[in-house]
């Protein structure tokens, strides 16, 4: 009886302590957002989000650093935080740090927005790709243009009049691509706070009001500890590789990887080393917007450069080669936008690399496989001896300092010097030289 009764009093000690518990040690989730805004960070913070909520969290606190990203990656967040169930504070840090073009909009949907001294926001003008080339319908792109910067305009003014922020500022920061210091952010009505540290955003926001839902909520950041959410390994290796640096390096090594194993069947590494390679870049394609027009290009570049060795063009081939290759490296991406776009530095040093691999590697590999054979009994061919002895059209003959049968058309004598033509076993087929 006593053990029944035991168990039943620690029973409801777990159902009606739980939650004091937890009240007794709060604590609100922290989640970064720093470079490139891509799907996968997207991905991570909606997930983050949910994860904190369900776990408990106060509010969440994402520290933003970013010079913008993709419209798509940047909705997904905005309408993980709209749709959060509790407070979410978008705090641009460290001192330095920017809320640049998609890191703008992600402020304007934040229930508090936060700066720290010497940090910036703005710049929000949407880029269009066909403005990056010349076309012969440029009304076409100019109409395209305006659709796109129109519909940017009116979400960024929704966003601010969801959250009663400046209407006026976000429109001319789409529209003129105008930025604000944090001070300026502040007295535009921009922004709620200026923090220098996460100490200070705690003490600033503690017991204000946000509206969820339409219900009122008061945070409480007075004794909340922060609990990380950071990215799992496979995440943090998407996120790595959609570096458009890192695409395009990896690019390069396996069209020359796989383009050395189909010329020379049999090296294994560099197959190997490509396949990997080209694996691991379709794996990135499925995170970054890849023009594959570039692809061929570059792969056009490389037969280019590979054919210069074989064909005499006077250079013609190496020139229409580096043309086509740094065209296909401008075009990679689809995206002009900061951080997904190759910079010159980059396609130069790459190119130089791909220039010196060929015509050095390739041209000694091209060079081997087309000069005579020096060993072996293919190594005799085309030598000359002398000789020795003969018995009709049979005969003794020194080559390379041994002797050896042979055998001829010719009639040959003692002193006679022959060339041998073929080997059959241990018997020289040879030629008498006149």
């Amino acid at each position: 009886m006593k053990l029944v009764r035991l168990l039943f009093f620690s029973m409801m000690f777990c159902i009606f302590c739980t939650p004091l518990i937890a009240e007794i040690n709060p604590f609100y989730a922290v989640i970064r957002i720093q470079g490139t805004i891509n799907p996968v960070i997207a991905e991570h913070v909606v997930n983050s989000i949910e994860k904190a909520t369900s776990e408990g969290a106060n509010f969440i606190v994402i520290l933003l650093d970013t010079p913008g990203g993709l419209m798509s990656s940047m909705q997904d967040i905005i309408k993980g935080i709209m749709e959060s169930k509790i407070p979410v504070i978008v705090y641009t840090s460290p001192r330095g740090a920017q809320a640049a073009s998609a890191g703008g909009y992600i402020m304007l949907s934040a229930h508090i927005s936060a700066m720290a001294p010497g940090t910036r926001i703005g710049a929000m003008s949407p880029m269009n790709i066909f403005d990056m080339f010349a076309s012969k319908e440029k009304g076409t792109n100019e109409v395209l243009q305006r659709k796109i910067t129109n519909d940017a305009i009116a979400y960024a003014r929704s966003l601010a009049q969801q959250r009663g922020r400046n209407v006026a500022w976000a429109e001319r920061a789409v529209r003129d691509a105008i930025s604000s210091t944090n001070i300026e952010a502040l007295r535009e009505g921009v922004i709620d706070i200026i923090a220098q540290d996460i100490n200070d955003l705690l003490r600033q926001i503690h017991n204000r009001r946000v509206l969820i839902n339409g219900r009122t909520h008061i945070i409480t950041s007075v004794s909340s500890t922060p609990r990380e959410y950071p990215m799992n390994w496979q995440q943090r290796m998407l996120n790595f590789f959609s570096d458009p640096q890192v695409i395009f390096i990896l690019l390069i090594i396996a069209i020359v990887g796989i383009g050395m194993e189909f010329k020379n069947p049999g090296m294994i590494v560099p197959g190997v080393v490509g396949a990997i390679s080209f694996i691991i870049f379709l794996m990135a394609v499925r995170v970054l917007p890849v023009n594959f027009l570039g692809v061929l290009l570059i792969v056009l570049s490389v037969i280019l450069f590979i054919l210069e060795l074989k064909i005499t063009s006077y250079g013609i081939f190496t020139i229409m080669g580096i043309i086509s290759f740094a065209v296909g490296s401008m075009i990679l991406f689809d995206n002009p936008l900061p951080g997904f776009s190759i910079p010159w530095t980059t396609i130069v040093g790459v190119g130089v690399c791909v220039l010196l691999f060929v015509f050095v590697l390739i041209r000694l590999a091209i060079l081997a496989h087309q000069s005579k054979v020096v060993t072996g009994h293919e190594g005799m061919i085309g030598e000359t001896g002398t000789v020795l002895r003969t018995s009709g059209k049979r005969a003794q003959v020194q080559v390379h300092g041994e002797i050896w049968n042979a055998k001829s058309e010719d009639e040959l004598h003692q002193g006679d010097k022959v060339t041998v033509e073929k080997i059959e076993g241990m018997t020289l087929f040879v030629r008498k030289i006149d």
